[in-house]
């Protein structure tokens, strides 16, 4: 069976692990639409109302840890220069749905912005490969594909037959050092079970020793999984030696009467940019302490809870977040299991 492509000419809906899709997230620029320009109106909102459209992803809040993002990725960029150490590599780790990968792109992001301030335009360099750990049916682990996939390689003689693929580490070592690529980032990292470790790593290993590209690696439990695959499954040292690969560790945000800046500071960013028609500065922030009961300070849930909420309040005319709207959402958690509801 054979689909016909339709081709997605802005990107938008294109993967960041393939070339197009990473450029058409380094390229796009989210700006809140003018709030006078959207009458409210008693029609229905039509699917593109730019409001609609906006609430669906708004601004990235600047967490700590997107923050202390863009501090890795200059230092990435100042230290790391033709050492004869080799280059250096990075865990990002905590909990699922804290914006780990959104923390990852944000350090890929940064140091490609870098390189376009330092270096001259060159529409050819490729500074930052961005792939997800494969899958790998039938222990047929082949670390090589997802990199082709990035590069826009063709990697099977016929994709719909079944072939396997060939292995592309020739040609993707080739770009890599041709079009200099200083970064790869690597996602879903614990998605590897123990006995593909070693076959990853050493692959990593390899490219980045031929390649003198540093890794980013991604996921619930990566620095242990990291320091595990550098081991080879030996015990680590008694005195835990240099504490492994350095580490991102990215948290979700707490809130107590003791510790509450922090997520007044990341719901403020997220009332500023609301544009509702009934909503008075201030109000997400009133509250904050359902919104933290709602989401846990995990970032993901968070930003879904508030954008669907905001576009429920446009669809519906409400044109404000309300609690009883933020309830209305699927996501985040519940004092009541809604399944077993009667």
């Amino acid at each position: 069976m054979s689909f016909a492509e339709t081709p997605d000419a802005t990107g938008r809906f294109l993967p960041p692990t393939t070339r197009p899709g990473w450029q058409a997230q380094l390229d796009r620029v989210i700006d809140p639409p003018d709030l006078a320009a959207c009458p409210q109106t008693e029609d229905p909102v039509a699917p593109d109302d730019p409001r609609l459209q906006y609430h669906a992803t708004m601004r990235t809040v600047q967490t700590p840890a997107l923050k202390k993002a863009v501090a890795v990725a200059r230092r990435l960029w100042l230290a790391g220069g033709p050492r004869s150490e080799g280059p250096l590599h990075l865990a990002v780790d905590g909990p699922g749905e804290t914006g780990m990968t959104m923390v990852l792109r944000q350090i890929g992001r940064a140091f490609e912005g870098i390189i376009r301030d330092q270096l001259p335009a060159d529409p050819k360099r490729i500074p930052v490969i961005h792939i997800n750990t494969p899958l790998a049916p039938g222990s047929k682990l082949d670390m090589s594909i997802p990199f082709a996939e990035f590069l826009g390689h063709k990697h099977t003689k016929d994709p719909e037959s079944g072939q396997r693929s060939t292995d592309m580490t020739g040609p993707v070592c080739h770009v890599m050092k041709t079009r200099g690529t200083r970064l790869v980032l690597v996602d879903g990292i614990d998605r590897l079970d123990n006995s593909e470790l070693k076959t990853a790593f050493d692959y990593f290993g390899y490219l980045a020793a031929e390649c003198n590209v540093s890794f980013i690696y991604c996921g619930p439990g990566s620095r242990e999984t990291v320091n595990e695959a550098r081991r080879g499954g030996r015990p680590g040292p008694p005195d835990g030696g240099s504490g492994g690969i350095p580490t991102l560790a990215v948290l979700p945000i707490p809130y107590s009467s003791d510790a509450y800046e922090l997520f007044h500071e990341v719901i403020k960013a997220f009332d500023q940019d609301l544009r509702l028609h009934q909503h008075t500065p201030g109000d997400l922030l009133k509250l904050a302490t359902h919104l933290h009961r709602r989401t846990g300070g995990y970032m993901k849930p968070l930003s879904y809870l508030i954008c669907q909420a905001a576009q429920e309040a446009i669809e519906t005319g409400i044109e404000a977040i309300t609690r009883e709207l933020l309830d209305n959402q699927l996501v985040g958690r519940f004092d009541d299991d809604p399944i077993l509801q009667p």
